[in-house]
């Protein structure tokens, strides 16, 4: 490219500028693919014996004027998130978090555990009847040795 001073340009670009036309190399888009295998982010689930723990041992810290944000920092919380725990808890919140697959979890344990009552309360009725029948047969022998005892 020739300047009006006479002086040749052999570079594709003009200084810190491009040139009109000229595209940049790193700003081109290929088309393959994204090859990085993105693993999913799992929040982390907390037992409510977990929570309580934790909401005791920090409230135990306070008193102590031991070191809280270490503390929550070996275990991963954040402040804010056993704040929230402690207000449930001070709440009357008994139960402070149930996930849906929990809930429907422990609905269906109950189901099977309501059917298995039944079938036990069943079987107890029948043995109970067949120890009533026991104990009049067992009565009626008796009756019978003795009818049989004093006619001899």
């Amino acid at each position: 490219m020739n300047n009006y001073n006479g002086i040749t340009e052999t570079s594709v670009t003009e200084g810190a500028r491009r040139a009109t036309g000229v595209t940049d190399v790193s700003t081109q888009k290929t088309d393959v693919p994204d090859s990085e295998v993105r693993v999913p982010i799992k929040r982390p689930r907390h037992t409510e014996n977990y929570k309580h723990e934790v909401v005791a041992h920090v409230s135990e810290l306070r008193q102590t004027g031991g070191e809280i944000g270490s503390y929550l920092r070996t275990k991963g919380l954040y402040f804010s998130t056993v704040k929230k725990w402690e207000n449930k808890l001070k709440n009357g919140h008994k139960k402070m978090v149930v996930t849906g697959s929990k809930e429907k979890a422990l609905s269906e344990k109950v189901k099977v555990l309501e059917k298995e009552l039944e079938r036990t309360q069943k079987k107890l009725a029948k043995s109970e009847l067949i120890i009533e029948f026991q104990k009049k047969i067992s009565r009626l022998l008796e009756q019978e040795e003795e009818q049989q005892l004093l006619q001899k």
